[in-house]
């Protein structure tokens, strides 16, 4: 095996190597002329473990019996965890991880609750049938409606369009982005030589047919040149979108990724603006499959004892999975750094792939070459801009949930109190900005980010918004908490559809299964959710 330095080990599997003096840890301090500044890297503590598990393993290490472990508590190990409990299977361990939820993580500081990650989730497509089970589940669907606390309130969008706001993100309804929608609801309900749509999610339910697969090699970009789509407005607009999805533009994603964007979900062409939201985005989703499952919260290895038909989530990282003939080895860390294998009959693998890559031993025999097969990933920042009391808005539409600004660098900022204005204005709240960073290549953005400074992240991430708002922005902003997310989302590069690795790791059953929204090749709840679906379902009795 190549053996490798601290900086280089880490900046694989953490992303943005977030190794640099200034960037160990969490930064706090206050600098002249700006907020209080703070930025988190998830996942460092657990990069430095597993290296140090990697050159030095203490010996005598105890170890435990448990039935199912799944590891990773995103999306995947969550919809795997409901999957089993709602099939009557309790006896399984849930791992947290370095985040309780995963990209889904939120968080509450003076009294505002806000994400660090996924903040919404769009209604079902009619192929999501999976979605709208787990919905009825947990209490968000009922007869045939939506939970209505949960829909996005009104005004839920807004641009900011030559120097004023207008009260939907499409800038003009010129004569290219009509003909171009009306092109995209003629795809929604077109079907392939298969009798499957086009594009549906979970990708898996889209048709096959190769004539339409082959979009796959080009990018979107191309694709749209080639149906003569010249309107900047237009082109700005599809950037934007696919950006918002999937962490990378036109220029990088595939056209059938980009037309995926858009026929997948809902039938008429547009993309839908109705979804359900929360304060602190899907942490509320999780936190409520946590409830479903009654998982049983533990935070210490050194006191941990299975309960029989007792689902619990422990707060803990796979530092390594090693498959046997009687079953599957983890070892696990938690956060006081105890050490702890945990012999399980059978494993769900639901982390990300360039992690489970390092973490699952002889990781090539499922199939899966990280050399050839790993997804690209996006980087991306969530910044959440804490402020007492609102900043004086421009003319034009008021102050809605989703704010953006065209042709902007970031993707605007959620208003996370939005769902709670009704009550009267908040004396906190914040302002919930995403940064795709794909200004470079992903590589050289985390390269960048290993280089800056926090301030100058805070610089990157602030400047949109400032934009819109001036230097009254910063006489409201208390504080700046801002998260890094190096590897944030798989995004689909052409030839995603054709590899061959996520193909091997999707059809493999054995003790050890896979799980993960990553082996779609993109990033969305919809997919963690089908993936942990299914490979709950492949460890689940017959008779279940």
């Amino acid at each position: 095996m190549m053996k490798l330095s601290r900086r280089r080990f880490l900046g694989h599997v953490l992303g943005a190597g977030l190794v640099s003096a200034a960037a160990y840890g969490t930064y706090r301090g206050f600098v002249p002329g700006y907020p209080k500044i703070l930025v988190d890297y998830p996942g460092m503590e657990l990069g430095h473990a597993m290296r140090d598990a990697m050159i030095q393993r203490p010996v005598n290490i105890p170890s435990m019996d448990v039935n199912v472990l799944i590891a990773g508590s995103g999306g995947a190990g969550l919809s795997a965890a409901w999957t089993l409990s709602k099939h009557g299977m309790h006896d399984y361990v849930l791992l947290d991880g370095p985040e309780r939820n995963g990209n889904n993580r939120g968080e509450q500081h003076l009294g505002v609750t806000y994400p660090t990650g996924a903040h919404y989730l769009p209604l079902p497509a009619a192929e999501s049938t999976h979605i709208q089970q787990l919905l009825s589940d947990i209490g968000l669907y009922h007869n045939g409606q939506y939970d209505e606390r949960a829909m996005v309130n009104a005004p839920s969008e807004r641009l900011y369009y030559h120097d004023k706001w207008q009260p939907e993100i499409i800038p003009d309804h010129d004569g290219d982005s009509e003909r171009f929608f009306r092109h995209m609801h003629s795809l929604s309900l077109q079907r392939g030589s298969d009798g499957k749509r086009l594009f549906a999610m979970p990708i898996v339910a889209s048709s096959s047919d190769a004539n339409w697969r082959a979009l796959d090699q080009i990018t979107f970009a191309a694709w749209l040149t080639q149906q003569n789509y010249r309107s900047e407005s237009l082109l700005w607009y599809c950037d934007y979108c696919c950006r918002d999805d999937y962490g990378q533009g036109i220029q990088q994603v595939s056209a059938w990724a980009g037309l995926h964007y858009f026929c997948a979900r809902n039938s008429d062409g547009k993309d839908s603006h109705t979804v359900l939201t929360w304060p602190h985005g899907l942490n509320e989703l999780s936190e409520r499959m946590r409830r479903y499952c009654r998982l049983q919260n533990h935070a210490d290895l050194n006191t941990y004892r299975p309960l029989i038909h007792t689902p619990t989530s422990l707060a803990a990282s796979a530092l390594s999975i090693e498959e046997h003939a009687e079953g599957v080895r983890v070892l696990c860390r938690d956060g006081n750094g105890a050490l702890m294998w945990l012999n399980a009959k059978q494993v769900i693998c639901a982390m990300p792939l360039y992690i489970a890559a390092r973490v699952v031993s002889n990781v090539s025999q499922y199939g899966f070459d990280p050399s050839r097969h790993l997804p690209e990933y996006a980087p991306w920042l969530v910044s959440n801009f804490i402020l007492k009391g609102l900043p004086t808005e421009k003319a034009g539409a008021p102050l809605a949930w989703d704010n953006v600004a065209y042709q902007g660098a970031g993707l605007g900022f959620v208003l996370a109190t939005h769902q709670e204005i009704w009550r009267g204005a908040p004396p906190y709240t914040s302002f919930t900005a995403y940064n795709a960073l794909n200004h470079d290549s992903p590589k050289a953005v985390r390269q960048w980010l290993i280089n800056s400074s926090p301030e100058a992240i805070y610089q990157h991430a602030a400047a949109e918004i400032e934009h819109m708002y001036g230097l009254q922005l910063r006489r409201h902003m208390v504080e700046a908490r801002i998260t890094v997310r190096g590897h944030a989302m798989a995004a689909p590069t052409p030839h995603y559809l054709n590899n061959s690795g996520l193909h091997a790791l999707q059809q493999h059953t054995g003790r050890l299964c896979f799980a993960h929204s990553d082996l779609s090749g993109y990033s969305v709840f919809e997919e963690a959710c089908w993936w942990g679906k299914a490979a709950a379902e492949k460890i689940l009795p017959p008779s279940r």
